[in-house]
C-alpha cells in the first residue's frame, strides 16, 4: 500500500514539469527551432509528415514536410499581427480558396501552438490539425 501511495505521489509531482514543458514547444526565441510530428485531416485526403518552425527575429518560419521529403507547405508567421503568409503550397493544394482556408487555419494553429495546445479543428470546413512535438533525447 504504502508503494502504490509513493508511486502516485511521484506522479503527480511530475505534473507540473510536464505543463512547463508542453507550453514551451514553440519557438519563442530567436534562432529557436521546434519539430513536429503533423497530421492534417480533410475530406477524403490527408497529410502527414514533418513540421519544423525556426524563430527568425520575432517571425516564425514553417515548412511541412511529407513522409517523402517533398515540401507540402511553406510558410511565415507573425505572430504580432497574427497573420500568415503562404509561400509554398503543394500543387494539388495550390488553389485560391484552400489558400486561404490554410492561412486562416494555420495562424490559429500558431496561436495555439503557442499556448501549449496541439490540435486544432475547423468545424466549418472538417479539417482537423495535430502537431505534437517531437523531443530530442540526449544521449549521454
Amino acid at each position: 500500500m504504502k508503494r502504490l501511495i509513493l508511486i502516485s505521489l511521484l506522479l503527480i509531482s511530475q505534473l507540473p514539469i510536464a505543463q512547463l514543458y508542453a507550453q514551451t514547444t514553440f519557438p519563442t526565441q530567436n534562432g529557436e527551432r521546434i519539430r513536429y510530428s503533423s497530421y492534417i485531416e480533410m475530406n477524403g485526403a490527408y497529410i502527414s509528415g514533418i513540421c519544423v518552425l525556426l524563430n527568425e527575429d520575432g517571425v516564425i518560419q514553417g515548412c511541412l514536410f511529407n513522409e517523402f521529403g517533398i515540401t507540402a507547405i511553406e510558410f511565415s508567421y507573425n505572430p504580432e499581427r497574427n497573420k500568415v503568409k503562404l509561400k509554398h503550397v503543394i500543387k494539388m493544394m495550390d488553389k485560391w480558396y484552400i489558400r486561404r482556408v490554410l492561412r486562416k487555419d494555420i495562424a490559429q494553429l500558431m496561436s495555439l501552438l503557442y499556448n501549449g495546445k496541439t490540435e486544432y479543428q475547423n468545424t466549418r470546413r472538417n479539417i482537423s490539425y495535430q502537431f505534437i512535438p517531437i523531443i530530442d533525447e540526449v544521449t549521454q
